[in-house]
């Protein structure tokens, strides 16, 4: 059997539901003969917009997933089923994927200020070059 080529939003509903389980999106297109592959999703979300966010909404989701996945190492941690060495290395990759897939909730925030204050930023150069020239 051929994978679609025609879009079919009800199959990347199906797809998506299983990516914001915790799933990587290429294994999972591989892991049905009646998903796309992985290029013609991609066409597919880039030219539809409902599947643009319903992808967006599910790697947001995906990144909630990965939370349990970091409290259920934290438990293996406690009893010892894994050593504190392969726990920090799991767990620095899954708080980083949580970051780079839902950054508004996970990611480092960052301040853009000085003592409270706001930077005033003064560009290096203006229309006729460098500043003061």
């Amino acid at each position: 059997m051929a994978r679609p080529s025609e879009y079919d939003f009800k199959l990347c509903e199906e797809i998506c539901d299983k990516l914001a389980e915790g799933l990587n999106i290429k294994r999972i297109l591989n892991s049905e003969e009646h998903y796309p592959d992985w290029t013609t999703f991609r066409r597919w979300k880039n030219n539809n917009e409902e599947l643009r966010t319903l992808y967006i909404n599910s790697q947001q989701d995906k990144a909630i997933a990965l939370e349990n996945e970091l409290d259920d190492l934290r438990d293996m941690l406690l009893t010892k089923e894994i050593d504190p060495a392969t726990y920090n290395t799991l767990a620095q990759t899954i708080k980083w994927k949580m970051a780079k897939f839902y950054p508004k909730v996970f990611a480092d925030k960052i301040d853009h200020t000085s003592d409270g204050e706001k930077i005033n930023m003064t560009p290096i150069f203006n229309s006729n070059g460098l500043n003061g020239e």
